[in-house]
C-alpha cells in the first residue's frame, strides 16, 4: 500500500500526522502544569499522580475490548470516537471542576488516545515506506509535545489559571475530528485487500534457516493461525497467545512509562532539587521534548537503513540509559537541561523503529497484526499514565529524583525483553554453535 494506492492515502496521513500534534500535546501538557494543579487544589505528589491512573484505566480498557472494536466500529469510526472522547476530557478539564472529576476525564482521555494510536499506528504500517512515515507521525508528535509546554507555561507563569490552556486543546482537536472523519471515508474498503493479505504467511511458510527454536516454534503458531476461523474472538485468541504480542506489548509498556515519566516529572526535579527558576524551568520540558521531535525527524529513517531496526533500538536505548545517567550525576541545572534535550533526541527514534520492526514480514501473522497492534498500542501505552503515578507516588516518600533511577531501570528491562523478540532481521543467518554466538545474533 502507499499514498497513491489507494488514492485518498495522502490525505489519511495529512489527518494522522495533524491528529498526532494534538496527541504530543495531549501527553505533554500535565507535566508542564504539574506544579500548578498541585497549587490550584493543594494536593500532594501522589493525589496529582491519580490523573495518569485515570489515563492508564483508559487504556486498558481499550486494549480489552480491542477484538470487538474492528467488527464494531470500523477504521473510520473507531478513530473519530477516539477524538470525540479527548473533546469530552479536555471540556471537563478546562472547567476546573473538582479533582475525582478530573481524574475521571482523563479516563475519557486515555480510551481516546488509545483508539488514536491504535489506528494510526496500524494504517502506517501497512505503507510501504514504513519507517519515513512512521518518523513523520512520531515527529508530529514530538512538535506538539515541545510546542505545548512552552505555551502552558507561558500563560499559568502570566497568572492564566491552568485548566484554561484546556481550551487550546479543544480548538485543536475539534477541526482535526472532522479531518479525520473525512479523510477515512472508506478506509475498511480500500485497506482490506492488506488487511487480508496472504503473503507474508507464504513467504515464511517457504522460508528455511530460521535462527533458532524460538523462530521455529513462532513458525509454527503462524501455519496454525491459518487452520482457525475467521471470527474475531478466535484472531483474538490467537493474538493473545502469541508471544511476540506481549513482548512487544511490554517493550512499548515499559517505553512509554520512561518517555512520558520524564516528561512529567522533569520539571518538578528541576525546580526540588536544583532550584531552578519557576518561570523558566518549565521550558526545560520543552527541551526534552523537542530532542525527541529532531530524534524521530531526523535520525529515524538513517537508523533504519543504515543499522536496521533491531540494532538501532538496542543502540539508541543503551545511549539514553548513559546519557540520563549523566543528568543523574551532574548538579548543574543548565547542563542537565541540555543533556535533557540530548536524551530525547535519543529517545524520539526508539518508538517508530519499534513499530517498523512490528510491520516486518514474519514477526506476527497479518491475520492477527490489526488486533496485536491495537493490543502493544492500548496496553504498551498504558505505562505512560502508569509510571508517571508509580513516579508521583514514590516521590511522596523520596523525593522527584527518582524519575532518573525509574528511567533507567525501565529501560533496562526494555533491553532485556529486546533480546527475547525474534531477530527476524537474521532469519537466514545459519545459526552458531557456540550458545555466545548465537545470544549475538539475537541482540545483534
Amino acid at each position: 500500500m502507499s499514498l497513491s494506492n489507494p488514492p485518498r492515502n495522502k490525505w489519511r496521513l495529512i489527518a494522522c500526522i495533524t491528529l498526532w500534534v494534538c496527541v504530543g500535546f495531549h501527553d505533554a501538557t500535565p507535566g508542564a502544569l504539574l506544579p500548578y494543579i498541585e497549587d490550584y487544589y493543594d494536593i500532594s505528589y501522589s493525589i496529582a499522580s491519580l490523573i495518569w491512573v485515570g489515563a492508564a484505566l483508559g487504556f486498558i480498557f481499550i486494549a480489552c475490548i480491542s477484538h470487538k472494536i474492528q467488527p464494531w466500529f470500523g477504521k473510520r469510526k473507531s478513530v473519530t470516537i477516539g477524538c470525540a472522547l479527548c473533546i469530552v476530557m479536555y471540556a471537563i478539564v478546562a472547567s476546573g471542576t473538582k479533582y475525582p472529576v478530573i481524574v475521571v476525564a482523563f479516563f475519557f482521555g486515555g480510551a481516546g488516545a488509545a483508539l488514536e494510536i491504535a489506528q494510526c499506528n496500524i494504517f502506517i504500517s501497512r505503507l510501504d515506506k514504513v519507517s519515513t512515515y512512521l518518523s513523520y507521525l512520531h515527529g508530529a508528535y514530538g512538535i506538539g509535545a515541545t510546542v505545548s509546554p512552552l505555551i502552558a507555561t507561558s500563560l499559568a507563569s502570566r497568572g492564566v489559571k491552568w485548566h484554561y490552556f484546556y481550551l487550546v486543546l479543544i480548538g485543536l482537536m475539534l477541526p482535526t475530528m472532522f479531518l479525520i472523519n473525512y479523510a477515512f471515508k472508506d478506509a475498511d474498503e480500500d485497506m482490506k485487500p492488506w488487511d487480508d493479505d496472504e503473503t507474508d504467511l507464504q513467504k515464511i511458510s517457504d522460508s528455511s534457516n530460521l535462527g533458532n527454536n524460538t523462530e521455529e516454534i513462532e513458525l509454527t503458531d503462524f501455519n496454525k493461525a491459518e487452520e482457525y476461523p475467521q471470527q474475531q474472538q478466535n484472531m483474538m485468541l490467537i493474538a493473545l497467545s502469541n508471544p511476540t504480542t506481549w513482548l512487544v506489548a511490554f517493550f512499548v509498556f515499559f517505553y512509554q512509562g520512561a518517555e512520558v515519566s520524564m516528561g512529567g516529572w522533569i520539571v518538578s526535579f528541576f525546580l526540588d532539587y536544583r532550584h531552578g527558576n519557576p518561570k523558566y524551568v518549565g521550558y526545560s520540558a520543552s527541551g526534552y521534548w523537542g530532542g525527541l521531535t529532531l530524534g524521530r525527524l531526523l535520525l529515524t529513517r538513517p537508523l533504519h537503513k543504515t543499522l536496521g531496526a533491531r540494532r538501532a533500538v538496542t543502540v539508541v536505548s543503551i545511549g539514553s540509559m548513559a546519557v540520563v545517567g549523566l543528568v543523574w550525576g551532574i548538579p548543574n541545572v543548565i547542563a542537565e537541561a541540555v543533556l535533557i534535550a540530548f536524551a530525547g533526541v535519543l529517545i524520539g527514534p526508539n518508538y517508530p523503529l519499534n513499530i517498523a520492526y512490528m510491520a516486518h514480514d514474519g514477526l506476527v501473522p497479518r491475520k492477527i497484526q490489526v488486533i496485536s497492534l491495537t493490543i502493544m498500542s492500548a496496553f504498551g501505552s498504558s505505562g505512560g499514565a502508569i509510571f508517571p503515578f508509580i513516579v508521583g507516588l514514590v516521590s511522596q516518600t523520596t523525593g522527584t529524583y527518582i524519575v532518573l533511577p525509574i528511567f533507567i531501570a525501565l529501560y533496562g528491562l526494555m533491553v532485556i525483553i529486546w533480546v527475547f523478540i525474534p531477530n527476524v532481521e537474521r532469519r537466514n543467518v545459519v545459526p552458531s554453535k557456540n550458545r555466545w554466538k548465537r545470544l549475538w545474533q539475537r541482540v545483534w
